[in-house]
């Protein structure tokens, strides 16, 4: 595949450490964003040990073994840091998860929390991930949107290492030249609009980067993190061979 990625990620104006983290392996077609999760001790941890487990598992060849073996990968770290959580004695430590999986026509969202996955195809950005929050449950439920600062309203729903029991989401899709995909976590969702969005992803030279620093223009209060994946022409050719942690 004909494919280049950029990813970025920054602690931001009002936080004291960085909790996200990325994966950006464009060759295995394989992009992770992780926001651990707030007010938890050692949502860092909880982030960087996901990036890290799946940056180095086997890929099968087809995407329903694809599929199953990220699937089974999360549900290693979500019991792996429970135990940790147990073990020092920590309480509930977790972290969102939302991962791209691009192989020949077929992309793969996979994801649990708000951290979210967008795709731009002819100039329309749509929102592929729906959140695993609060508020997403009360809109969902009663067709009434909650106030940003409403008591509750940032809480999310799901989470890898929250609960025993972790539900993920999952969405196989086309993937045609010309996509532009996008991987936030919620300190750049939050904070940058759709239009805006759109305006970066048509002409920033690092969309991932410049969406951060939109995000943080806009006083976003969150650690911001973005992956770009922008699939051109033919998508036969092998992509270039890069692997960035953060």
């Amino acid at each position: 595949m004909e494919i280049k990625s950029y990813g970025y990620t920054d602690q931001g104006h009002y936080r004291q450490r960085n909790e996200d983290a990325l994966l950006v392996q464009p060759e295995r077609g394989l992009w992770v964003v992780c926001d651990g999760m707030g007010g938890h001790q050692a949502g860092d941890y909880a982030s960087r040990t996901i990036v890290e487990r799946l940056g180095e598992i086997d890929l099968p060849a087809r995407v329903g073994g694809m599929v199953n073996t990220l699937k089974t990968s999360l549900l290693e770290c979500n019991s792996q840091l429970r135990e940790y959580a147990r073990s020092h004695e920590l309480g509930q430590i977790g972290s969102t998860v939302a991962l791209l999986v691009i192989h020949l026509d077929r992309a793969m969202v996979l994801w649990a929390g708000d951290s979210r996955v967008y795709r731009l195809r002819n100039g329309k950005l749509r929102q592929m991930t729906e959140d695993h929050s609060y508020a997403r449950e009360v809109a969902r439920t009663t067709g009434k949107e909650m106030e940003a600062d409403q008591p509750g309203s940032q809480a999310i729903t799901r989470a890898v290492g929250a609960n025993s029991d972790l539900q993920l989401d999952c969405l196989v899709l086309e993937a045609r030249p010309g996509d532009v995909w996008v991987l936030c976590s919620d300190g750049v969702s939050g904070s940058v609009s759709k239009d805006e969005m759109i305006d970066v992803l048509d002409s920033a030279g690092d969309p991932a980067k410049a969406l951060v620093e939109r995000a943080l223009e806009n006083d976003s209060r969150d650690n911001c993190t973005a992956i770009s994946v922008h699939i051109h022409d033919s998508h036969l050719s092998a992509p270039s061979s890069s692997t960035e942690y953060m």
